[in-house]
């Protein structure tokens, strides 16, 4: 075969997985529209968090304006820090620097440069792991299309790719640390191979990528290379100067040195962050109680069962009979041993979720660690020790998400790259009844691990936005499910603490509808609400007054006030934790009427009060975490006290608002 037929093999292997595993990843990214400036929830929160950080750099310091991290900031010296990696934001400087427009938009197109050098750095890891495990060996058919569909798998088919559908910043991190530690292993591997100036300096720009990202995966990097240096300076890679270690010691030593001082700047601490000064700390009993019982800390190998059973247990997912017909885990995950957890969230598992790269994965760990390799794969132990080296962090932590298991794609892309190429090669030269079934059972998995990624994250989408989006969803949900859906719902007078995963509760006459989450932190999602409006009467004698008209009884309670000055002028007056808002005075016309909307925004977590005449006039919260870090939804009391009104000339009555249209459509249905 010729070398331009292999080449064009190559070309079409790797033009095929990036444009079927970057479709998966970018739709999912876009949430299957088209803005680009979307956030992760409708307040746009964790979304702006590297955008303030950046602005800080222009500003010449590391803080960021006090209560703008909300409960992610940490009080140190006077000051509130991120404990974010700086790269994402040095990232946004060009923009930030010529325009304010973009503040806190950015993070889907972050995202999105970040699956390119996925991309690009998976690819070139993929053809070096290959050439050095069959150097001088044609790229057969065969051999081609298996790599093409592992690689979209690689890019499609992980937790990156559900981390897509929500755009904030505790995926944004795992978007760039990902391709930042894959990087860095193939330039490992190109030093192993030919050491040489340039390919010294690409590893130093990765495993710094890395360190300035997310911290577990740049202290992996950095130990592997410093373990590079050490076996460099052993003298059993005979192909290489004993002195070119110094230099690999030195990139390990700079990278460390730069994570170090980054955290030590903000923290006092080399790697650590003073978890007892975050502002979640200080609201939240539970995290208090995990801190005290752990030894003030949340790490710690006490937890390590927990996250085995948590990130490898085979029944780490949820298949159901309606829309999306897969999920995660009905509940959080459970604590093991003894352990106490900070927080415990719905997550999947590496080996429910991406069971083919972990089944190569292990069959890596065969084909390189026996005994009697060759060079070449001993040098494949290098990246993959790296690989599962980034894990440690999240194996020895108390707090489970599904977005953690991102830790062990690094580890899964240069295992299923190995695995991949002894498999093919161990079949190619078989019978083709037998060879071609192999590679091509590959493909279904591959299927799987991209849709299973992809349709949980439609579902985090909706779900964490709320709103007007999670009625599409429940929408689409309806019309795919039918009667399935049906027996998900239910009736109530009350809301009850909790319920199964995915029960669509109505409260009252559809006066609310809310849906069953699942988790321990918030275990009810408001999907609507039924507005309603106060209307007052003005009689000609109606004194200066201020009467009450709604309430909600959040930890600061908070009411809405109406005003009179007993001149025929009225307006609103909000009373909330910040204080006294009052809306503009108006006239109050013939026939002396002023109605008051009181209209839920469930994607924002507020009611948005206005009055005709006047206009808009501002928001009521309606939802709020608890000391016990639970989120409830908050019922809103209008017009409870007529009589006080009356005894000012004013009387009050309430008018609901229409069927909310999902909760009509679903008890129709039912």
């Amino acid at each position: 075969m010729s070398d331009d037929v292999g080449h064009r093999r190559r070309r079409f292997a790797t033009a095929a997985g990036v444009v079927v595993g970057g479709a998966a990843y970018l739709l999912t990214l876009l949430d299957f529209g088209t803005s680009t400036t979307r956030t992760a929830n409708g307040l746009g929160f964790a979304s702006n968090f590297f955008d303030l950080q950046a602005r800080a750099f222009m500003a010449g310091h590391l803080y960021v304006p006090d209560g703008s991290l909300s409960i992610e900031g940490f009080i140190q010296r006077g000051h509130e820090y991120e404990y974010f990696g700086p790269f994402p934001a040095l990232l946004r400087l060009p923009v930030l620097m010529t325009t304010q427009r973009f503040d806190g938009r950015l993070t889907v197109v972050s995202m999105a440069l970040a699956f390119v050098l996925l991309a690009v750095v998976t690819s070139r890891l993929l053809w070096l792991v290959r050439d050095l495990m069959y150097p001088g060996t044609e790229v057969t058919r065969l051999e081609a299309t298996a790599l093409g569909v592992f690689l979209a798998l690689a890019l499609g088919g992980t937790t990156l790719t559900y981390n897509a559908s929500l755009p904030w910043v505790y995926h944004e991190v795992y978007a760039w640390a990902v391709p930042f530690v894959v990087g860095a292993m193939y330039w490992m591997l190109r030093v192993l191979r030919r050491p040489d100036a340039a390919s010294i300096g690409w590893l130093l720009v990765f495993a710094l990528g890395a360190v300035t990202t997310r911290t577990t995966g740049g202290w992996a990097v950095s130990l592997g290379a410093l373990g590079i240096g050490v076996w460099m300076l052993t003298g059993r890679l005979v192909h290489v100067r004993r002195r070119t270690g110094l230099w690999l010691l030195g990139v390990g030593v700079v990278a460390l040195g730069v994570g170090v001082a980054i955290n030590y700047a903000k923290f006092r601490h080399p790697y650590l962050f003073p978890l007892e000064d975050q502002v979640f700390s200080s609201i939240n009993a539970h995290r208090r109680e995990a801190l005290a019982v752990n030894g003030g800390t949340i790490t710690g190998p006490q937890f390590f069962p927990t996250a085995f059973m948590a990130y490898f247990r085979p029944d780490g997912i949820r298949f159901v009979d309606y829309f999306p017909y897969l999920t995660l885990p009905a509940h959080p995950a459970q604590a093991y041993d003894g352990a106490f957890l900070d927080q415990s969230y719905r997550t999947g598992s590496v080996t429910s979720f991406m069971p083919w790269l972990l089944a190569l994965t292990v069959l890596a760990v065969v084909v390189l660690f026996r005994p009697g390799v060759d060079l070449h794969r001993r040098m494949l132990r290098v990246p993959l020790v790296a690989g599962v080296l980034v894990t440690g962090g999240v194996m020895a932590y108390g707090y489970f998400a599904f977005r953690y298991t991102c830790e062990f794609v690094p580890a899964l892309v240069i295992g299923g790259a190995v695995g991949t190429c002894a498999l093919v090669h161990a079949v190619q030269h078989r019978p083709r009844w037998l060879s071609v079934p192999v590679v091509a059972l590959t493909v279904p998995l591959t299927a799987f691990s991209i849709g299973a990624s992809m349709i949980t994250g439609y579902s985090a989408a909706a779900t964490t936005y709320g709103g007007p989006r999670l009625i599409d969803y429940l929408y689409l949900q309806q019309r795919l499910s039918g009667p399935e859906q049906a027996g998900l719902v239910r009736t109530s007078t009350d809301l009850p603490a909790s319920a199964p995963a995915d029960v669509l509760l109505v409260r009252g006459d559809c006066d609310e509808l809310f849906l069953s989450t699942g988790e321990d932190a918030q275990p009810w999602l408001l999907v609507e609400r039924r507005s309603a409006v106060v209307v007052a009467r003005l009689g000609r004698d109606t004194q200066p007054a201020r009467v009450p008209l709604v309430r909600v009884d959040t930890e600061v309670p908070s009411n809405v006030w109406l005003e009179t000055d007993g001149e025929g002028r009225a307006r609103l007056l909000l009373i909330t934790n910040l204080g006294t808002q009052p809306g503009q005075w108006f006239d109050v016309l013939s026939p002396g009427v002023v109605r008051i909307g009181v209209l839920d925004r469930p994607e924002l977590g507020y009611a948005e009060i206005s009055s005709t005449p006047g206009g808009p006039v501002g928001f009521l919260r309606t939802s709020e975490y608890g000391d016990d870090g639970v989120s409830r939804v908050i019922d809103i009391q209008l017009a409870d006290d007529p009589a006080r009104a009356a005894a000012k000339g004013i009387r009050l009555s309430v008018q609901p608002g229409l069927t909310p249209p999902l909760c009509a459509s679903l008890e129709a249905e039912g």
